[in-house]
């Protein structure tokens, strides 16, 4: 009997451990839990409310992948330049590239009688703790480059940065990924482009002349090509049979820039921070780092790129799960917040308290009131003409309108791209040529 329970247990399938990700960084990677005051509301000071990537992995990816255990929660847990926290995370405030190039660099015992030798022997520890840890992990994520760009922002924007300053940041992240190559040549590794910080709100209201700002982006987007083009050089290289791959954390910086309002599914943000640090703002109240919404596309783009470099499966999260889990959102809440403006008996999306077969949500979507009839589709499901309607543009960032079809009026499929026009805003869907009968409908659904 004992010898069968053995064997039934050692049949059940083992669940797989979380990956184990090693992160070299600086404060947008070392955990918020330990950065305090600005990761923590004016009034509890002593309480970090937002949180970054490394957290949000142990909070709500806990299953998939951490930065190593235990988690120290103390201050001072290891004997250099960390604080604490996960025992692979060495996110270093206030560290630049150039920074990082002189730890893995500090390879012997500093000098005692060197003036700096308390900083070159926490350098030395450092690169020490770091050569222990890479065995441990299965991917690195190297994460710097916004220390180097806000000290030299002045230069950039001005255009009186030097000649050989953006190849010079290449060549030592290049350097750093080929340490880490070096220790574990069969590790994969995630190269993070630079967050462009002419975005944060404590230099975008700073440096406001247009065209310098313009040109300024231009070149911090071309360095950060620079860096693609290096990790490309590194895979093509002999012996480096696991490919390297980039985190786009330009897209974030991208979209900060280009999207206004900054929004999730309708759901929209205040860029500058507050200083109770409250869920709808984009940046901490330090206007630099950015907040947890920010974060959790950061964390989006690191899972990406690892599952493209380690070839896993790392979950990213969708726009409703940052909303609701991670920010305590309603995600419906540009729904609630339009039904609201309306004297209606049914408020909820599928409810038609006007009797136009329109439910509220597609109502929502087509710009039409819900407590008075209206017509928004025109036209008939006949080969000759179709279906016509024209979507809501400022509904569209919260709800999906889709034209289905059906013989049946039980099964739905989606009408196929080819049989969809858009001419200025106004869509047509046309039915297939034929003789089979044939349905036509609008459906809407939340993103």
């Amino acid at each position: 009997m004992l010898r069968a329970a053995f064997a039934l247990l050692f049949s059940l399938p083992l669940s797989a451990a979380p990956l184990q990700i090693l992160a070299i960084g600086d404060s947008l990677t070392e955990e918020y839990a330990f950065e305090i005051p600005f990761t923590a509301p004016v009034s509890d000071s002593t309480n970090a409310n937002i949180r970054n990537w490394p957290e949000l992995l142990r909070i709500f990816r806990a299953s998939e992948a951490d930065l190593g255990l235990p988690y120290e929660g103390t201050v001072l847990s290891y004997p250099d330049l960390r604080d604490g926290g996960h025992p692979l995370n060495f996110g270093i405030p206030g560290f630049t590239i150039t920074d990082w190039r002189t730890i893995i660099n500090t390879s012997s015992y500093p000098n005692p009688f060197d003036s700096d030798f308390f900083l070159l022997l926490s350098y030395y520890e450092t690169r020490l703790s770091l050569i222990e840890q890479i065995p441990n992990a299965d991917v690195v994520v190297i994460f710097l480059g916004g220390n180097d760009l806000k000290e030299n922002y002045f230069n950039i924007f001005a255009g009186t940065e030097s000649g050989n300053y953006y190849s010079n940041l290449v060549e030592e992240l290049r350097d750093i990924h080929d340490f880490v190559f070096t220790q574990d040549s069969t590790i994969p590794i995630v190269v993070c482009t630079i967050p462009d910080v002419g975005a944060t709100p404590q230099l975008y209201n700073s440096y406001t002349d247009p065209i310098m700002a313009a040109s300024a982006r231009a070149k911090i987007a071309a360095l950060n090509q620079d860096i693609i083009d290096m990790v490309a050089e590194e895979n093509a290289k002999a012996g480096h049979n696991v490919d390297s791959a980039v985190a786009r954390i330009d897209h974030l910086t991208d979209r900060t820039f280009d999207q206004s309002p900054f929004q999730l599914n309708g759901s929209y943000f205040t860029l500058e921070g507050d200083p109770e640090n409250p869920p709808d703002r984009v940046f901490a109240r330090d206007n630099f780092h950015p907040s947890t919404v920010a974060q959790a596309l950061i964390t989006n783009e690191i899972m990406e790129a690892i599952n493209e470099a380690a070839g896993t499966s790392l979950t990213p999260f969708t726009d409703r799960e940052i909303l609701a889990n991670l920010l305590g959102l309603d995600p419906d809440q540009p729904f609630l917040d339009w039904i609201d403006g309306y004297t209606v008996a049914d408020t909820s999306m599928t409810g038609d308290s006007d009797h136009d077969r329109l439910p509220n949500i597609v109502e929502m979507a087509l710009g039409t009131p819900p407590d008075q009839p209206s017509s928004p589709i025109s036209g008939n499901w006949l080969p000759t003409t179709g279906l016509t309607w024209t979507p809501d543009p400022l509904a569209a960032d919260y709800v999906d309108l889709f034209a289905e079809e059906s013989t049946d009026l039980d099964s739905w499929d989606p009408v196929p791209q080819s049989r969809l026009l858009e001419d200025n805003g106004t869509m047509t869907a046309s039915p297939p040529v034929g003789p089979t009968s044939h349905f036509g409908r609008l459906n809407a659904l939340p993103r």
